[in-house]
């Protein structure tokens, strides 16, 4: 059975509660925002040198990816990979993304944006 939103929160609050707490009341309720506050945390992990926790939320992605459903599917793809691809491409973070990224969540960043190469 393909997973959807509960599936991914559910997930997200086993592996990372600290992400979960900071799901603002906006953000609550709705997949894609949910999924952005999840990339911050990816970002913010890199940007603080933890690369390590990086690694992990990228982990999490590749295992999601070929088991979620159509919705949980699209926000992975758009609010977490594409806007990861749209943001900026620091040298920490583009170091974390060739040494922690899996090679096939690379390729979807770098169809998205040709500076992740």
């Amino acid at each position: 059975m393909p997973l959807g939103r509960d599936d991914f929160l559910a997930r997200l609050g086993s592996d990372f509660p600290n992400v979960v707490g900071q799901i603002n009341q906006y953000e609550t309720g709705l997949l894609h925002c949910e999924m952005a506050a999840f990339r911050r945390a990816t970002e913010l992990a890199i940007d603080r040198g933890r690369f390590w926790e990086a690694e992990k939320h990228f982990q999490l992605v590749e295992e999601l990816l070929p088991i979620a459903g159509p919705e949980l599917l699209n926000a992975l793809e758009v609010s977490y990979l594409e806007d990861f691809a749209l943001g900026e491409c620091t040298p920490d973070r583009y170091r974390a993304v060739k040494e922690r990224m899996p090679k096939s969540l690379r390729k979807i960043l770098v169809r998205h944006h040709a500076s992740w190469q």
